[in-house]
């Protein structure tokens, strides 16, 4: 077993290619980095397995933690704990936020809790159906995932109007608690720990799940589900599962496989949790042991809009959620400590930030950078200050204050980079209450000034071989080992060009020095032009020199 944080350096073998084969991929680009106003909250636990799980709502995140609910504010600030409990798994919140629904594996019970007290109103007794786990909730019914390691599982339903809900099976047993998701008129029982996970797709439309059919795991090769997501209307369904490496979309009246999230071909982690958030609008998905945590996609196109990750620490299954604009993630750190990771903005409509700047520059000399910031549209956002940030070769970082955009969205700064080679600017803008962040960069290679000479004979006679010797400098210095110099000679008989030849190329000595001669064969005025094309950290030279040929 690898360590959650060992980043897998090797592609991923994921049994894709059905999906490959029936699907046309959605179109993935490049994401915005995160935001200075994102913050990651240690809950004060430590936490040393991967069943923790979060609720949002009424402007607060509750967190479940073994034998705890801890409660922060959106903001990521911790304002409360609900103890007493024993082994939370699951969360569920009602429509209008006052009642919260815990899964308690260790007192097999649910637990509703009022969210403005804290306090629990009423434990629901399930020690027939042990385990319980896994919480989808739809109005007043409550449907709940059981089983213990040992199994067998199974889903039961919950009337929570009644004073002593009466538990009511669902469906035949399952091999573990099965992943569960209600929404519109449709309950998803997703069944876990399977190759080809099947996952069961029930009309709850009277209040009595009644079967409408089955999305064949082996069909879609769907193997270890993690996570499931509905639209409001309950039409579509999402998942994320091991394989096949990237997050799928599924019509529930059809049952079949509409479109692919990511890239299932290569390796960026395993997919491990979807939500739903701007009323369907955004996927916002997290993946396990990769290099990429959390990436926000398009739900209609599949364009990946933003995508960040928290280097010392893995998302939790089921692990995100949505609250407004923003959106949370557990995480475990390197040292398992519960962590809850806010990252802002996400949802909110594009921006589109350009930067530009010249290929090269020479040393000492001025680097001119100039940009826009509009909407997706074209349309300027005004003045909006922006964070620039020079990084030289060697990985060094230095600010470049007070680089703000014009009314038009336009911007220039001017910098005189020191050091030789590649040098990138960033250029970021944080965002507002009513436009994403967004980030560009460009890149600017600074190389020395070559200098080149060439000399030898004002004349010279037909037959006698000449001697041109000079010197090749990069930044004043003899230029790496190996420089060669390509070199032409054209002949000119009463200023009436005879053609040009290229001669054998020129190897320059480990002190710049160079030499070469050359035999006349008529007379006439012969001009030798020397070339070095230059390297890495120098620019180009060229050097001429003319002789009369008697």
């Amino acid at each position: 077993m690898h360590h959650p944080l060992v980043r897998r350096l090797a592609a991923h073998c994921s049994a894709a290619g059905l999906i490959a084969a029936l699907l046309t991929g959605l179109l993935t680009v490049a994401a915005p980095a995160a935001s200075a106003a994102d913050t990651t909250t240690d809950l004060g636990v430590t936490f040393d397995s991967y069943t923790a799980d979060l609720a949002v709502g009424g402007g607060r995140v509750f967190v479940s933690a073994d034998d705890r609910i801890i409660v922060a504010d959106t903001g990521g600030n911790l304002t409360g704990v609900v103890t007493g409990l024993s082994g939370v798994r699951e969360l569920a919140i009602n429509a209008d936020d006052t009642r919260l629904y815990a899964a308690l594996t260790g007192s097999n019970e649910v637990a509703e809790i009022d969210t403005a007290s804290l306090a629990v109103t009423r434990r629901i007794d399930l020690s027939a159906h042990p385990c319980p786990s896994t919480l989808a909730l739809l109005g007043e019914r409550l449907w709940v995932g059981h089983g213990c390691d040992n199994g067998p599982g199974g889903v039961v339903g919950l009337d929570l109007s009644a004073a002593t809900p009466a538990p009511v099976a669902v469906g035949g047993e399952h091999l573990r608690a099965p992943v569960l998701v209600a929404a519109g008129d449709t309950l998803v029982v997703g069944r876990t720990s399977l190759h080809h996970a099947d996952m069961l797709v029930y009309d709850v439309d009277d209040g009595t799940p009644e079967l409408r059919g089955t999305i064949d795991g082996e069909k879609w090769r769907m193997d270890y589900l993690r996570d499931l997501a509905l639209t409001s209307d309950g039409t579509t369904l999402f998942s994320a599962a091991d394989t096949p490496g990237h997050f799928t979309r599924y019509d529930t009246r059809t049952l079949a496989a509409t479109g692919t999230y990511g890239d299932g071909d290569g390796w960026d982690g395993y997919p491990s949790a979807v939500a739903l958030g701007s009323g369907g609008a955004y996927l916002a998905a997290g993946r396990q042991w990769g290099s990429t945590d959390l990436t926000l996609y398009d739900a209609a196109t599949g364009a990946a809009m933003f995508a960040a990750d928290q280097l010392d620490a893995e998302l939790l299954p089921d692990g995100v959620a949505f609250s407004g604009p923003d959106v949370f993630v557990l995480l475990r750190s390197s040292a398992n400590r519960l962590l809850l990771w806010r990252v802002t903005g996400v949802a909110l409509p594009a921006s589109k930030l350009t930067v530009t700047a010249p290929a090269r520059v020479y040393a000492g000399s001025p680097v001119t950078v100039e940009g826009r910031l509009t909407r997706t549209d074209g349309k300027a956002l005004g003045l909006k200050p922006l964070a620039v940030t020079r990084r030289l070769l060697d990985g060094t970082k230095e600010p470049i204050a007070g680089v703000t955009t014009q009314k038009n969205g336009t911007f220039t700064f001017e910098d005189r980079p020191s050091d030789i080679g590649e040098v990138t600017y960033l250029v970021f803008w944080d965002g507002d209450d009513h436009y994403r962040r967004s980030n560009a960069s460009v890149t600017v290679t600074v190389r020395h000034v070559s200098t080149l000479t060439m000399n030898g004979p004002q004349s010279g006679v037909v037959g006698t071989a000449m001697v041109l010797t000079g010197v090749l400098t990069a930044g004043g210095k003899p230029p790496s080992p190996g420089a060669t110099l390509i070199v032409q000679r054209s002949v000119y008989i009463d200023n009436v060009s005879d053609g040009s030849v290229k001669l054998p190329p020129v190897s320059v000595n480990a002190d710049g020095t160079y030499t070469f001669t050359d035999t006349p064969a008529t007379a006439g005025r012969y001009s030798y032009l020397a070339l070095w094309s230059g390297e890495a950290t120098a620019g180009p030279a060229k050097a001429v020199h003319q002789i009369m040929v008697d």
